[in-house]
């Protein structure tokens, strides 16, 4: 078996994984611990933004290059586990559309930390979150065939999110995402990838 077919097989295997872990996670049952424990919570996303060429580490330095391409995304999330009063863990689901200089659907999942305390949460509340997901991509994505020498429909999802809302517990959230995809250092697959700038909202159930 050559060293390509091996890599293949290898990414096949840990995308299914990846698939397989955030739908044990959403049928799982809760779980909490610290003072102050509280059922799970479900929430639903929707959020848009458009394609930078700058990369993952210079868009946190809030450096960015916008082009003209766009993607929209609808997600489920659910708590899974708290971690009172500091973090919890989430699983999210969502498809994804994009248009403009590439048209094609995108189904991604993901497992992500969110980290739930700040000095400043009796004014504003905030969260920063980042996790890691399969994604599947519907079809060969035209930008990042153009930008790489080589990609694949079938990539990691990593997202990095900040939150802000009312203080207390409000049922809405507003959020800036980086909606990234990526080989994760050729784990899922062998392949560049793509980052999106995004902004969004978030109701909780």
């Amino acid at each position: 078996m050559t060293k390509s077919v091996r890599n293949w097989s290898y990414g096949r295997l840990v995308f299914a994984a990846g698939m397989l872990l955030c739908c044990l996670l959403f049928s799982a049952p809760a779980t909490a611990r610290g003072a102050g424990e509280e059922a799970a919570s479900w929430s639903l996303s929707a959020y848009a933004g458009a394609v930078t060429t700058t990369r993952f580490n210079e868009i946190v330095r809030l450096e960015a290059d916008p082009r003209g391409s766009y993607v929209a995304a609808l997600a489920a999330g659910r708590t899974v586990l708290r971690h009172e009063p500091f973090a919890r863990w989430e699983a999210e689901v969502q498809l994804a559309r994009h248009w403009g200089k590439q048209h094609h659907w995108e189904t991604n999942a993901a497992l992500l930390l969110r980290w739930t305390r700040f000095p400043w949460d009796d004014y504003l509340s905030t969260t920063i979150a980042i996790g890691v997901g399969p994604s599947w991509a519907w079809r060969t994505p035209a930008l990042e065939r153009e930008r790489h020498k080589r990609t694949s429909r079938r990539l990691a999802f990593m997202p990095f999110e900040i939150t802000a809302g009312p203080p207390g517990r409000s049922e809405w959230e507003a959020f800036f995402r980086v909606h990234h995809r990526s080989g994760a250092f050729d784990l899922f697959s062998r392949g560049g990838g793509s980052n999106f700038i995004a902004a969004g909202f978030r109701r909780f159930l």
